[in-house]
This record gives C-alpha cells, structure tokens and sequence, in this order.
C-alpha cells in the first residue's frame, strides 16, 4: 500500500506476525489482525511500558474537544460512539475480531492507543468488554424500529407497535424514521438491540428507497443472532413488505409474528395487527432473557 499510494520502495524494514524489536529502552512485539478492519492490520506491543499500538481496535468515533487520555476527560459521550464506531467500522468482522481478542488475551496491557478516540489507561477492561461483546453479537433487551414514510402513514403502524411494545414492558424502543436519522445512528442501534421490526411504504412497486438502503447496509454488516419483524403500506398494489421478505431470508435473521400489510390508512383491524406483532416481539425478547438465565 505504500508503494502503490505514496511510491516510496526503499528503505523498508519489514516485520511479521510474532517479530521482536528492539530500540534501545523500547521492545517492540508484532501482532497481525487481519480484518480489524484492513486484510494487513498489525498491532504493536511495546513490552517495556505495557502500551499497545491498536490501530482502528479499541477505537471510537467523536472528537478529543481538547484532552486525549481517558482520566481527564468526560467519557459519557465516548461509549455510545464506541458502539457507533464499531458497528459501522469493524462491524462485518466479528469473527477476526473475535481471533485478536484471544491473541491478544495475555499481554499485561497498561494503555491502549488506538488511531481513533481517546487514549485507554484506566478503562482498559470496559474498552475491550464492548468489543468482545459486539463481536459476539450480543445485545441488549430492546426493539428498533424503523421505517420511512411518505404521508405518515406507515409512520402510524410504527408508533402503534411502539405504544404495544411499551405496554408489554419493553423499555428499550428506538424508533428511527430513515429519512431523518443517520444511517450510522441506526445501524449502531441495531447491534445495541436484539430485536429489529422494519416498516416500509411500497415506492413504484419497491422498498422505500431509504429503507432498502438500510436493509443493504445491514447484510453488508452480516450481522447475527436477530429478532425481525415487518410492516409496511400501499395504496394500489402491495409489494414493500414482500420484497422485505427477500431481507429477511438473507439477513437469516429470526422471524417473529406476522408481517403486518396495510392498504391505503389506519382501521382497526391494522392497529390490532400491530399491536399482534408487538406482542409477538416483546414475547420472544422475554423468552430470551429467561432462557439466558
């Protein structure tokens, strides 16, 4: 890459996975991770002082606002941008993560300095704990929901199964409307949660452009281990929520209560369908908080 960027051929000093060297005070240790997130990634140990050089590992999205390392700063912000980072970054390589974490496991680390967010010193084990745990794909008690909408009304089918949601007693619900939250914000929710209920107007017999956008996003992520549920509406002819059904076969995703299709605006019989698929979602969430336990 540094020749084929930036030309530079010479004066190269070549390392590979295990190597050792030494500058005089400090000892250098090598260690490949492939795919967190580059094929080439290498991290660097400095055995002397217990520093290690992560790379895009460990790292987080959000400016410094003047301090660098973790005991001087105000990290509320800095752990929600690290779920952020990782889903949208790293996200697709779980499994590579996953294979650093255990080469990794041994070393006496002191400090982690990644090339993104803050300096680690005292906040090592929480740093490393989210990130074993989103490489796992596990994920907390909850629902997001989201949709587009044209004229509000799938927008309704969303507020009724998040209103249903919260009598069942799910307290983590997330609505986003794709044409108003960043696509980052979302995906980053969905690896926070463990249950995901889409909805979509049908558009010139597709998906709502920016529904589908996010539906690709998430099978780029491949992303494991979901509860899905889906909504939408139409007008003349239905086809969202059956094209949805594509997503849903290739995310492997589980699938949870009836896909909910509504004609033209809100009646009865579809604010009880909601309601069924909400029931149905908070009644799997449960079962896998007991059966966790």
């Amino acid at each position: 890459m540094i020749e084929g960027f930036y030309g530079v051929t010479g004066e190269q000093y070549l390392v590979k996975d295990g190597d050792f060297l030494a500058l005089g005070h400090h000892k250098l240790r090598f260690y490949m991770t492939p795919m967190v997130h580059w094929p080439e990634t290498m991290m660097t140990f400095d055995e002397t002082d217990g520093v290690l050089f992560s790379g895009d590992g460990f790292g987080c999205f959000g400016t410094l606002d003047g301090g660098f390392l973790d005991t001087r700063m105000n990290l509320d912000k800095y752990w929600g941008e690290m779920i952020r980072y990782y889903s949208n970054i790293v996200g697709k390589y779980g499994s590579p993560v996953q294979k650093a974490l255990q080469k990794l496991g041994g070393l006496p680390i002191s400090t982690i300095c990644s090339t993104h967010g803050p300096v680690w010193t005292e906040n090592i084990a929480k740093v490393i704990g989210i990130y074993d745990r989103l490489s796992r794909y596990d994920a907390d008690e909850g629902v997001v929901i989201a949709y587009g909408s044209m004229y509000g009304n799938t927008e309704q089918m969303a507020e009724a199964i998040a209103a249903e949601l919260s009598a069942q007693g799910i307290k983590n619900i997330v609505m986003h409307n794709v044409t108003k939250s960043h696509p980052s914000y979302i995906i980053a929710d969905i690896f926070r949660y463990k249950g995901l209920i889409i909805g979509s107007p049908t558009y010139s017999n597709q998906i709502f452009p920016e529904v589908e956008s996010l539906l690709s996003k998430i099978l780029v992520r491949e992303l494991k281990g979901r509860y899905l549920g889906m909504f939408g509406s139409f007008t003349w002819a239905g086809a969202a929520v059956k094209r949805m059904a594509e997503f849903a076969e290739k995310s492997k995703f589980e699938l949870v209560g009836n896909p909910v299709e509504m004609k033209q605006a809100m009646q009865d019989i579809t604010y009880t369908q909601c309601e069924n698929l909400a029931r149905a979602m908070a009644d799997r969430l449960k079962k896998n908080v007991n059966s966790d336990r």
